[in-house]
């Protein structure tokens, strides 16, 4: 009998051992989710900001500072783009005299004022819903 009393407590403990390792997996999974919110909320954190930002009313100067970088950076961004479409651009016979090509339209993001694609859903700069 005492053999099968040894199987029986290993079985045991191998089944806590299991629902230990599950209970370890479910509260992992929650720390994930609740460290996700966090980010959402940093992020919705920085859109607040950025639109104030855009608006004139940031007064804080470590929160302008970092504003006025990210303003630069989309400058700088704007500038690369406007440069790989220019390399994209064929090198074709000029338009002849007198016919002027209709004007481009760009869409741009309201929050960041980034220039995104037509059939864009999210801003490619800041992430915002379009």
């Amino acid at each position: 009998m005492a053999f099968f009393d040894k199987i029986s407590a290993a079985a045991k403990s191998a089944k806590e051992s299991a629902n230990t390792a599950i209970e370890i997996g479910k509260l992992n999974l929650k720390i994930k989710s609740e460290n996700d919110s966090i980010e959402q909320f940093k992020g919705q954190i920085g859109d607040l900001l950025w639109s104030q930002y855009l608006a004139g009313t940031v007064t804080d100067p470590q929160v302008l500072a970092l504003c006025e970088s990210i303003a630069a950076a989309n400058s700088n961004i704007e500038a690369l783009q406007q440069q790989v479409e220019e390399l994209k651009a064929p090198a074709g016979p000029e338009e002849p005299a007198g016919e002027e090509a209709a004007p481009v339209l760009e869409r741009h993001c309201p929050q960041c004022g980034a220039v995104v694609p037509e059939e864009a859903r999210f801003c490619n700069n800041c992430g915002a819903q379009l």
